[in-house]
Protein backbone atom coordinates (compact mmCIF):
# COMPACT_ATOMS: atom_id res chain seq x y z
CA UNK A 1 0.00 0.00 0.00
CA UNK A 2 1.38 3.37 -1.02
CA UNK A 3 2.29 5.70 1.85
CA UNK A 4 0.24 8.88 1.46
CA UNK A 5 2.41 11.41 3.32
CA UNK A 6 0.13 14.18 2.09
CA UNK A 7 -2.28 13.05 4.79
CA UNK A 8 0.22 14.31 7.39
CA UNK A 9 0.65 17.56 5.47
CA UNK A 10 -3.09 18.16 5.58
CA UNK A 11 -3.36 17.19 9.24
CA UNK A 12 -0.43 19.39 10.28
CA UNK A 13 -0.94 22.46 8.15
CA UNK A 14 -4.72 22.68 7.70
CA UNK A 15 -7.42 23.26 10.31
CA UNK A 16 -8.92 19.84 11.03
CA UNK A 17 -12.48 19.31 9.91
CA UNK A 18 -13.95 17.47 12.84
CA UNK A 19 -16.77 14.96 12.17
CA UNK A 20 -20.24 16.47 12.45
CA UNK A 21 -21.92 13.29 13.65
CA UNK A 22 -21.80 11.91 17.16
CA UNK A 23 -21.50 13.68 20.53
CA UNK A 24 -20.22 17.20 19.83
CA UNK A 25 -16.69 17.86 21.09
CA UNK A 26 -16.61 14.45 22.83
CA UNK A 27 -13.41 13.64 21.01
CA UNK A 28 -11.13 15.74 18.83
CA UNK A 29 -7.79 15.53 17.09
CA UNK A 30 -6.26 17.75 19.77
CA UNK A 31 -7.48 15.45 22.56
CA UNK A 32 -6.10 12.39 20.79
CA UNK A 33 -2.71 14.03 20.36
CA UNK A 34 -2.63 15.24 23.96
CA UNK A 35 -3.47 11.77 25.27
CA UNK A 36 -0.84 10.16 23.04
CA UNK A 37 1.85 12.52 24.35
CA UNK A 38 0.90 11.63 27.91
CA UNK A 39 1.22 7.93 27.15
CA UNK A 40 4.64 8.41 25.53
CA UNK A 41 5.86 10.60 28.42
CA UNK A 42 4.73 8.16 31.11
CA UNK A 43 5.29 4.79 29.45
CA UNK A 44 7.72 5.38 26.59
CA UNK A 45 7.18 5.53 22.86
CA UNK A 46 7.32 1.73 22.64
CA UNK A 47 4.04 1.59 24.61
CA UNK A 48 2.25 3.94 22.22
CA UNK A 49 -0.50 2.29 20.20
CA UNK A 50 -3.81 3.57 18.94
CA UNK A 51 -5.48 1.10 21.29
CA UNK A 52 -3.53 2.37 24.31
CA UNK A 53 -4.45 5.97 23.50
CA UNK A 54 -8.11 5.01 23.09
CA UNK A 55 -8.06 3.30 26.49
CA UNK A 56 -6.78 6.42 28.23
CA UNK A 57 -9.55 8.47 26.62
CA UNK A 58 -12.30 5.95 27.30
CA UNK A 59 -13.17 5.49 23.64
CA UNK A 60 -12.95 2.64 21.18
CA UNK A 61 -9.88 2.36 18.97
CA UNK A 62 -11.98 2.83 15.84
CA UNK A 63 -13.28 6.17 17.12
CA UNK A 64 -9.73 7.56 17.03
CA UNK A 65 -9.45 6.93 13.30
CA UNK A 66 -12.16 9.51 12.67
CA UNK A 67 -9.64 12.14 13.83
CA UNK A 68 -6.21 10.61 13.07
CA UNK A 69 -5.87 8.12 10.19
CA UNK A 70 -3.01 6.10 11.70
CA UNK A 71 -0.06 5.88 14.07
CA UNK A 72 2.41 7.41 11.62
CA UNK A 73 0.28 10.54 11.29
CA UNK A 74 -0.28 10.58 15.04
CA UNK A 75 3.47 10.66 15.63
CA UNK A 76 3.84 13.59 13.22
CA UNK A 77 1.14 15.48 15.12
CA UNK A 78 2.72 14.65 18.48
CA UNK A 79 6.14 15.88 17.40
CA UNK A 80 4.79 19.19 16.18
CA UNK A 81 2.64 19.59 19.29
CA UNK A 82 5.67 19.39 21.60
CA UNK A 83 7.55 21.79 19.32
CA UNK A 84 4.66 24.12 20.07
CA UNK A 85 5.67 24.08 23.75
CA UNK A 86 8.93 25.85 22.89
CA UNK A 87 9.40 29.58 22.52
CA UNK A 88 10.45 31.21 19.28
CA UNK A 89 14.00 32.55 19.13
CA UNK A 90 13.89 36.34 19.58
CA UNK A 91 15.79 38.74 17.32
CA UNK A 92 19.08 39.30 19.11
CA UNK A 93 22.79 38.65 18.55
CA UNK A 94 23.58 35.46 16.71
CA UNK A 95 25.26 33.86 19.74
CA UNK A 96 22.50 34.73 22.21
CA UNK A 97 19.92 33.63 19.67
CA UNK A 98 21.50 30.25 19.03
CA UNK A 99 22.04 29.76 22.76
CA UNK A 100 18.31 30.42 23.30
CA UNK A 101 17.38 28.05 20.46
CA UNK A 102 19.59 25.30 21.88
CA UNK A 103 18.08 25.65 25.35
CA UNK A 104 14.57 25.44 23.95
CA UNK A 105 15.49 22.21 22.19
CA UNK A 106 17.10 20.84 25.35
CA UNK A 107 14.01 21.64 27.43
CA UNK A 108 11.82 19.92 24.84
CA UNK A 109 13.96 16.78 24.84
CA UNK A 110 14.13 16.67 28.64
CA UNK A 111 10.34 16.93 28.87
CA UNK A 112 9.76 14.39 26.09
CA UNK A 113 12.82 12.10 25.73
CA UNK A 114 10.85 9.74 23.48
CA UNK A 115 11.33 12.31 20.69
CA UNK A 116 14.91 11.15 20.37
CA UNK A 117 13.89 7.54 19.83
CA UNK A 118 12.10 8.54 16.64
CA UNK A 119 13.94 8.79 13.37
CA UNK A 120 13.89 12.22 11.75
CA UNK A 121 14.39 10.72 8.32
CA UNK A 122 11.35 11.63 6.22
CA UNK A 123 9.42 12.79 9.26
CA UNK A 124 6.83 15.28 8.03
CA UNK A 125 7.57 18.71 9.57
CA UNK A 126 4.75 20.78 10.98
CA UNK A 127 4.18 24.52 11.40
CA UNK A 128 5.49 24.72 14.97
CA UNK A 129 8.80 23.04 14.11
CA UNK A 130 9.18 25.11 10.96
CA UNK A 131 8.46 28.50 12.57
CA UNK A 132 10.99 27.77 15.34
CA UNK A 133 13.60 26.80 12.76
CA UNK A 134 12.80 29.82 10.62
CA UNK A 135 13.34 32.14 13.60
CA UNK A 136 16.71 30.47 14.29
CA UNK A 137 17.70 31.06 10.65
CA UNK A 138 16.65 34.71 11.00
CA UNK A 139 18.96 35.35 13.96
CA UNK A 140 21.93 34.19 11.86
CA UNK A 141 20.85 35.93 8.66
CA UNK A 142 22.45 39.25 9.59
CA UNK A 143 25.94 37.73 9.37
CA UNK A 144 25.94 37.81 5.55
CA UNK A 145 26.61 34.11 5.39
CA UNK A 146 25.72 32.08 2.33
CA UNK A 147 22.27 30.47 2.53
CA UNK A 148 23.81 27.01 2.84
CA UNK A 149 26.05 28.27 5.66
CA UNK A 150 23.04 29.63 7.56
CA UNK A 151 21.47 26.17 7.35
CA UNK A 152 24.73 24.50 8.43
CA UNK A 153 25.19 26.79 11.45
CA UNK A 154 21.68 26.20 12.81
CA UNK A 155 21.84 22.49 11.98
CA UNK A 156 25.10 22.19 13.91
CA UNK A 157 23.36 23.46 17.03
CA UNK A 158 20.40 21.13 16.52
CA UNK A 159 22.60 18.09 15.97
CA UNK A 160 24.68 18.82 19.07
CA UNK A 161 21.62 19.12 21.30
CA UNK A 162 20.08 15.99 19.80
CA UNK A 163 23.32 14.07 20.35
CA UNK A 164 23.55 14.95 24.03
CA UNK A 165 19.81 14.48 24.38
CA UNK A 166 19.94 11.00 22.86
CA UNK A 167 22.37 9.90 25.58
CA UNK A 168 19.96 11.30 28.17
CA UNK A 169 17.01 9.55 26.50
CA UNK A 170 18.88 6.23 26.48
CA UNK A 171 19.44 6.55 30.22
CA UNK A 172 15.77 7.31 30.82
CA UNK A 173 14.77 4.26 28.77
CA UNK A 174 17.26 1.99 30.57
CA UNK A 175 16.04 3.13 33.98
CA UNK A 176 12.42 2.60 32.95
CA UNK A 177 13.12 -0.92 31.67
CA UNK A 178 15.32 -2.07 34.56
CA UNK A 179 14.19 0.01 37.51
CA UNK A 180 17.88 0.65 38.26
CA UNK A 181 19.29 4.17 38.20
CA UNK A 182 22.30 5.05 36.05
CA UNK A 183 24.46 5.69 39.15
CA UNK A 184 23.48 2.41 40.83
CA UNK A 185 24.13 0.43 37.66
CA UNK A 186 27.71 1.74 37.35
CA UNK A 187 28.38 1.40 41.07
CA UNK A 188 27.56 -2.30 40.76
CA UNK A 189 30.28 -2.95 38.16
CA UNK A 190 32.98 -3.98 40.65
CA UNK A 191 34.42 -6.62 38.34
CA UNK A 192 34.96 -4.01 35.63
CA UNK A 193 36.77 -1.60 37.94
CA UNK A 194 39.26 -4.33 38.85
CA UNK A 195 40.67 -4.01 35.32
CA UNK A 196 41.41 -0.32 35.75
CA UNK A 197 45.17 -0.60 36.32
CA UNK A 198 47.99 1.88 35.61
CA UNK A 199 49.66 -0.64 33.31
CA UNK A 200 46.65 -1.23 31.10
CA UNK A 201 44.81 2.12 31.27
CA UNK A 202 47.25 4.72 32.59
CA UNK A 203 45.26 7.88 31.83
CA UNK A 204 41.85 6.48 32.76
CA UNK A 205 43.29 5.13 36.00
CA UNK A 206 44.82 8.51 36.77
CA UNK A 207 41.51 10.28 36.12
CA UNK A 208 39.66 7.66 38.15
CA UNK A 209 41.97 7.84 41.19
CA UNK A 210 42.05 11.65 41.20
CA UNK A 211 38.25 11.91 41.20
CA UNK A 212 37.80 13.07 37.61
CA UNK A 213 34.79 10.84 37.11
CA UNK A 214 33.23 12.07 40.36
CA UNK A 215 33.13 15.69 39.17
CA UNK A 216 31.69 15.45 35.66
CA UNK A 217 31.12 18.68 33.80
CA UNK A 218 27.60 19.32 32.60
CA UNK A 219 27.53 17.71 29.14
CA UNK A 220 25.05 20.16 27.72
CA UNK A 221 26.53 23.36 29.16
CA UNK A 222 30.15 22.48 28.37
CA UNK A 223 29.38 21.21 24.87
CA UNK A 224 27.12 24.09 23.89
CA UNK A 225 29.72 26.66 24.88
CA UNK A 226 32.37 24.87 22.82
CA UNK A 227 30.10 24.57 19.77
CA UNK A 228 29.29 28.29 19.95
CA UNK A 229 33.01 29.07 20.36
CA UNK A 230 33.76 27.07 17.24
CA UNK A 231 31.02 28.81 15.25
CA UNK A 232 32.41 32.17 16.41
CA UNK A 233 35.80 31.29 14.91
CA UNK A 234 34.13 30.35 11.61
CA UNK A 235 31.98 33.51 11.53
CA UNK A 236 34.92 35.79 12.34
CA UNK A 237 37.00 34.16 9.61
CA UNK A 238 34.20 34.70 7.09
CA UNK A 239 33.92 38.37 8.10
CA UNK A 240 37.67 38.92 7.71
CA UNK A 241 37.60 37.33 4.29
CA UNK A 242 34.78 39.61 3.14
CA UNK A 243 36.51 42.72 4.49
CA UNK A 244 39.94 41.91 3.05
CA UNK A 245 40.82 44.20 0.11
CA UNK A 246 41.13 42.57 -3.27
CA UNK A 247 44.78 42.10 -4.24
CA UNK A 248 45.45 43.20 -7.79
CA UNK A 249 47.61 40.73 -9.61
CA UNK A 250 50.37 42.12 -11.84
CA UNK A 251 50.49 40.55 -15.25
CA UNK A 252 53.39 40.41 -17.67
CA UNK A 253 52.72 41.96 -21.04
Amino acid sequence: MKDDRNRSVRLLWETPAEPTRGPKAALSQARVVEAAIKVADAEGIEALTMRRVAETLGFTTMSLYRHVPGKSELLDLMVDAVWGETEQTPKTTWRDGLDFYARQLWSMYCAHPWLLQLTNARRMPGPNAMTRTDAAFAVVSGLNLKPEEIVAVVTSIGQFVAGVGRTMADRVLAERETGVSEEDWWNDRDELWEHFTPERLPMMTHIWTTGGYERPLDEFEFGLARVLDGLAVFIEAEERQREAPLVRRETCL
